[in-house]
């Protein structure tokens, strides 16, 4: 696999595992749109993830998904979620799926969309989607 300099070494080994887990899911769920595979995929890889403890929060630009940014959402909700999305790409996949277990459905499935939006581009372009 050719590696893209300007991705963070977590993130390039993330990328390589979540991509393997959508080869997989593709075989299971044919027909699934590509957001759909992905949202499948991360599911999949967060209930065979455990649980780390927490580390400190950092601030970085909005990644939200629309429906979060058109709509009024605790500042706090947000924060959380680019906070995981931050975390995979400082200390990879399983790391930010381990830490978003630990909030509300709303947060985790917020996290998983932010993150699909994120990747997407980056998984058609290697091929992997």
């Amino acid at each position: 696999m050719v590696k893209v300099i300007n991705f963070h070494e977590n993130l390039e080994h993330s990328l390589e595992r979540l991509g393997q887990k959508i080869k997989i899911e593709k075989k299971e769920h044919q027909g699934l749109e590509s957001r759909e595979l992905i949202k499948q995929s991360l599911k999949t890889l967060s209930q065979q993830t455990p649980i780390q403890p927490i580390e400190e929060k950092t601030e970085e630009e909005s990644v939200l998904p629309g429906y979060l940014t058109l709509n009024p959402t605790e500042p706090q909700i947000k924060f959380e979620i680019e906070r995981l999305v931050d975390l995979v790409f400082h200390k990879g996949l399983a790391k930010a799926l381990s830490e978003a277990k630990k909030y509300p459905p709303f947060i985790e499935d917020s996290f998983h969309d932010a993150l699909i939006d994120k990747l997407l581009p980056e998984l058609k372009k290697r091929g992997m989607i």
